[in-house]
Order: structure tokens, then sequence, then C-alpha cells
């Protein structure tokens, strides 16, 4: 996919835009203040995608089913997200049960939407996504096969996430050729970037 620099640094701007209220939510469900970086965005193939460093992770995805098409996923180390939602109940969440699994949908889904709605915002189309899946990711080579083996290439958007007293980590959103190649055509249309 030909991608310039200015694009790449364009669509860093509009998930900057979007995971700004993303900090929001989190900083007001987990009572810590909250800082999210730029992001760092890459477009690779599924094969030089590596998100080892996150294992193992837990991994929220959903399928785009209306003005968009496409897979998106956000991987958390586990680790991390046992702090948080350990926060975010008052309680020292260890291990994983239902509770804990609510919890942890409710997070996520709060950092999966913000990206969504910066899109529908810079698309200017009403976005509509599948019920998000959850799963644990303990073999990030497997996941990647599986989620993104069939595209010529992916999207990842990388975040620095630092919450008060409590940590300092990284992660990571990867989509799908697909909706990356929409997010430049119309880019392109409406922003022509040299």
């Amino acid at each position: 996919m030909d991608v310039t620099k200015k694009e790449i640094d364009a669509i860093g701007e509009l998930f900057n835009i979007g995971i700004g209220s993303s900090a929001t939510a989190l900083s007001t469900i987990l009572s810590k203040t909250v800082n999210i970086s730029v992001p760092k965005v890459e477009i690779v193939t599924p094969q030089e995608l590596d998100i080892t460093y996150l294992e193992p992770a837990f991994g929220i995805s959903v399928d785009y089913t209306k003005g968009l098409k496409g897979t998106n996923s956000l991987l958390l180390k586990r680790e991390d997200i046992l702090k948080m939602v350990s926060q975010m109940t008052y309680m020292d969440i260890t291990e994983i049960d239902e509770l804990s699994k609510s919890a942890i949908c409710e997070l996520m889904n709060q950092m999966m939407g913000s990206s969504s709605t910066a899109l529908a915002k810079f698309l200017n189309k009403e976005i509509d996504i599948s019920t998000p899946e959850l799963g644990e990711v303990l073999d990030t080579n497997t996941y990647k096969e599986f989620m993104y083996g069939k595209f010529e290439s992916v999207m990842t958007v990388t975040f620095t996430l630092e919450i008060e007293d409590l940590l300092t980590t990284n992660f990571v959103t990867v989509m799908s050729h697909d909706i990356c190649q929409t997010i430049l055509e119309e880019m392109r249309k409406m922003h022509p970037i040299a």
C-alpha cells in the first residue's frame, strides 16, 4: 500500500483525537488521571506485525457492519488489564472470572468506541460495529494469522498509556487492509495531502 509520511501523520492525528475522549472516559471509570500519547502508526504485512511484547494479552475485536468494512482489534497486556480492573472494582483481581470479564469488556469497549466515533466523524458517515468479541491471546503469532492472515497489509496504531500511580504501558489497535484503504481514500478526497 503506497502511503506518504504526511498521510501516516494525518492518520495518527485522526486517532489521537479519538483516543483523547477515551482517556477522559477511562479517567472517570478508574478515578485516576489518564494520559495517552500521540500514536505511532505503521502499515505492515501480517507477517511483519510484531505484537509478541503484549503476550499474554487480552484482545477485543469488532467487525464493521455499516459505513466501513473490515476488522479492528485492540490488544492490551493481561497484567495491565488486571490492574485496571482491580482499580475499577476496588478489588484485587488476579484471575479472570465472569465479573472481571464484564469489567474488562466495559474498559475495552470504551477504548474501542472512541476510535469508531473518531472515524465516523472524520468520514462523516454512520458507522456500526458488531458485538465486540473478547478473548485471551496467549500466542500472538497464531492470533495474527487467524485474524489478519488473509489481508495483504494491516495498519497498527500504538499508544503509550499512563495511569496515575498505577501503570505505564503500551497498547495497540490493529486494523485490516480494507479499513486502512477506506480511510486513505476518504482522506485523499477531503484533504489532498502531498
